[in-house]
């Protein structure tokens, strides 16, 4: 389905924009995600893994990627303002859990996350800001939840499925020859990723996808929900 009307203000803050790569956010989606192809290789090599990641194996992961993910809410809850229905700028920059990491970098990442403008954190940007610390900083690693870091293993080989040319982002055309391949030999029949799928994350319909919007839309396909008022789980 189509992105929240909110989310419609964002398209020019996606990373996605211009084919010459100069805008701020371009730029930072391909430092990111340069260290993602470089947390995939290290991955590959520390579980002997020799194959590329398959859709079909990427649909069948959904769960554990819901599951993971809610390990975030918790920390989430205790810094959101219910009024406003996420987090302040200010008071997540100053919580306690990003103790000793480089402030001016953390308000670079939420800046990034806020992908809507509004100066307001919700969960799925706070997934997104917390996601670019985990990828663009090994250091950090140790201090995420076990079933997180499994789950960034699965988001990071489910990205890497798709940018086959190592640009940085998902072109349609290569995703959609992906996906007819595997529809070839009967794998695809069903499984949730169809064109209709890649449209929803290519939200300025330009034939390409970053990695921020390709997150957003693995969250929503794995069913992590982005209410606070749900049932724990």
């Amino acid at each position: 389905r189509p992105p929240p009307q909110s989310f419609e203000l964002a398209k020019a803050h996606m990373g996605c924009g211009s084919s010459v790569r100069t805008d701020p956010s371009d730029l930072f989606n391909r430092n990111l995600t340069l260290k993602i192809e470089e947390y995939v290789q290290e991955l590959n090599e520390r579980k002997k893994i020799k194959r590329r990641g398959s859709i079909q194996a990427m649909c069948m992961m959904f769960p554990r990627v819901k599951k993971g993910f809610e390990k975030l809410r918790q920390g989430y809850l205790k810094l959101e303002d219910a009024k406003l229905k996420g987090i302040e700028f200010e008071v997540l920059h100053g919580a306690k859990i990003f103790d000793g990491f480089e402030k001016d970098k953390l308000l670079e990442y939420i800046n990034e996350s806020d992908v809507d403008s509004n100066k307001v954190i919700d969960f799925r940007e706070y997934i997104l800001a917390l996601s670019f610390i985990f990828f663009l900083h090994q250091n950090m690693r140790s201090s995420y939840d076990p079933h997180l870091i499994a789950t960034y293993d699965i988001v990071a080989r489910s990205w890497n499925t798709f940018d086959v040319d190592k640009r940085g982002w998902i072109q349609k055309k290569k995703a959609m020859g992906i996906i007819n391949g595997n529809s070839k030999s009967g794998a695809m029949k069903e499984t949730v990723f169809t064109e209709e799928r890649f449209n929803e994350m290519d939200w300025d319909r330009n034939g390409e996808v970053s990695f921020k919007e390709f997150l957003l839309a693995f969250l929503e396909w794995s069913g992590v929900e982005f209410r606070n008022d749900i049932d724990d789980e």
